[in-house]
């Protein structure tokens, strides 16, 4: 009666032991195949008197854990602890060296610079200039006959051959003049053959008269009287000789007068301006009141007249080829010649007025466009370009950094050409082929050893 609360408390310490085996793998005590843990028959007092063994091994196991899993634990993060310490310092430590090494490399190295060749000119050069377009023959027409218009054959944009009718004038009074001069003049060329007879009369009179002698049918003064009528008639002839001539240049007057009531085109061309209508009044020779009838442009050929400056002037030559083409179209390019140039610059702007005609059948190109010409220069100098950023100025004038044979900066003095922006001309100083420091700085002194970056192309649009 005594011990059965002793075994219950076994029991549920076994019970409670097994539940922590459970939880915990290692407090399971190690159980041999070959052992049986139920009584056997007769053996029943042992079983309920005495302790249990697998038991009593779990309680002791049981007060040992707590300390062996600590320090379990803290074996564990020592480990880790210093695992991430060398994972975190080892690639920084060589990633150190790596930089005192490369820091050491480049302190022990030339400096590095950017250089470029002089390179020559080009012995030929194209230049674009700006030009305009004018017509190889160009008209205004006016009426040289007052009168109204009859009938107008043409308009604007009418392309005409040489000779064509473009307008008539009606002009009455000028055909009346006409016939007038023409009556006259047949009056005077009738009294021509009168005058002649009168004159011829005149001279048989004064024979007579002197072959009789004075005294003898005529006295001296009849005589003296028609000598002077001989000269009377020579001189009306004469007079009536002037007249004809007179009355025909008055009827060609008046012919001239009624052909201009015709208006005809000079040259073959295009009409490009129409200002008056059938019955409208033409007035001819007056500043107040003259209007011009028609514009007439010949376009088979444009003129293109350009400015050039005068750095240009003295390579433009007459007879020299030019290419001319629109902004808009620069792939569509026509030839042509430099036909004259004015031999002189203008005072004012400094250019050269120069004449180019181009051939235009397909009337590709109008009058009054702006135009690009395209010319070809040959430099007699050629001089030697360089990149502006190379250029050092200084006090003793502009300088150059060269780079020897052995990469040793030399600084040279140069005189300077045209600059182009980023491009400057070295006239003298510098030879085409040399390799020269872009921006040299002032911590490059004379003498020092290099190492050369070639200059990086300039990038499409830049």
């Amino acid at each position: 009666m005594i011990q059965q609360p002793v075994i219950g408390k076994a029991a549920a310490g076994a019970s409670l032991e097994g539940n922590d085996s459970a939880k915990s793998p290692a407090a399971v005590p190690a159980v041999k195949p070959d052992a049986d843990p139920s009584p056997k028959n007769g053996d029943k007092s042992s079983s309920s008197t005495g302790p249990v063994p697998g038991v009593a091994l779990a309680q002791r196991v049981k007060r040992r854990w707590p300390g062996t899993r600590a320090l379990g634990i803290g074996a564990l993060a020592a480990v880790a602890l210093a695992g991430a310490l060398i994972a975190g310092t080892l690639p920084k430590w060589k990633q150190t060296q790596k930089i005192d090494a490369a820091a050491a490399e480049a302190a022990a190295a030339p400096p590095k610079v950017t250089v470029a060749v002089a390179r020559r000119f080009a012995p030929n050069a194209e230049r674009v200039l700006p030009g305009n377009s004018l017509p190889l023959m160009e008209a205004s027409l006016y009426a040289r006959t007052t009168g109204f218009l009859k009938s107008r054959l043409v308009d604007i944009g009418d392309k005409v051959k040489e000779g064509r009718l473009l307008a008539e004038i009606s002009a009455p009074d000028i055909d009346d003049q006409l016939q007038q001069a023409k009556a006259n003049l047949a009056l005077a060329k009738a009294n021509l053959p009168l005058a002649e007879a009168n004159a011829e009369v005149a001279k048989v009179t004064l024979d007579r008269y002197v072959q009789s002698g004075p005294g003898t049918g005529a006295t001296l003064l009849q005589i003296d009287q028609q000598r002077a009528t001989v000269k009377t008639t020579a001189a009306q002839v004469e007079a009536t000789k002037a007249s004809i001539q007179v009355n025909e240049a008055a009827v060609q007057r008046y012919t001239d007068l009624q052909g201009f009531q015709k208006i005809i085109a000079p040259f073959p061309g295009v009409i490009t301006a129409r200002n008056v209508d059938p019955g409208d009044l033409i007035s001819a020779d007056s500043p107040s009141t003259t209007r011009e009838l028609f514009h007439l442009m010949r376009t088979d050929t444009l003129r293109v007249f350009v400015n050039a400056p005068q750095v240009f002037a003295t390579g433009i030559k007459v007879g020299q080829g030019a290419v001319v083409f629109r902004r808009e179209d620069p792939l569509k390019q026509f030839k042509g010649k430099v036909t004259r140039t004015a031999d002189a610059l203008d005072p004012n702007t400094r250019t050269l007025l120069t004449e180019i005609q181009v051939p235009n059948p397909d009337n590709a190109l109008r009058p009054g466009m702006y135009l690009q010409v395209k010319f070809d220069f040959d430099r007699n100098l050629l001089p030697v370009l360089i990149p502006a950023a190379a250029l050092a100025t200084r006090t003793g004038g502009p300088r150059v950094a060269v780079l020897d044979d052995q990469h040793r900066v030399q600084y040279r003095t140069v005189d300077l050409g045209r600059d182009f922006g980023t491009e400057i001309a070295v006239i003298a100083g510098l030879n085409a082929g040399e390799t020269i420091v872009v921006h040299p700085g002032d911590d490059l002194p004379e003498g020092t050893v290099v190492e050369p970056v070639d200059l990086p192309a300039a990038k499409p649009g830049s």
